[in-house]
């Protein structure tokens, strides 16, 4: 199984191309929590569970924006962590 590694001391920056694939998707999807800056994702595949998972982000405060059938942007700078004490 693949990982992301993240050093301290580096910001964190760049892009990856995604296969498009649901688990995947999903890993990635949870990786826009990381982050208070703006996040584009494209070839995010229209399927219920991470169509649910756009959902939850939603509800925890992450901005999203749906750019065009496969692709969002999602901004993380103001989190309602009281959601996650309340379900």
């Amino acid at each position: 199984m693949a990982s992301f590694k993240i050093e301290g001391g580096h910001t964190l920056k760049g892009s990856i191309t995604p296969q498009g694939a649901k688990n995947e998707a999903l890993q990635v999807l949870c990786a826009v929590l990381l982050t208070s800056e703006k996040v584009t994702l494209n070839n995010v595949p229209n399927i219920l569970d991470v169509n649910k998972l756009i959902f939850i982000l939603g509800e925890l405060g992450v901005k999203i924006e749906k750019l065009s059938t496969n692709s969002y942007s999602f901004q993380s700078d103001e989190l309602n962590l009281k959601y996650l004490e309340n379900s």
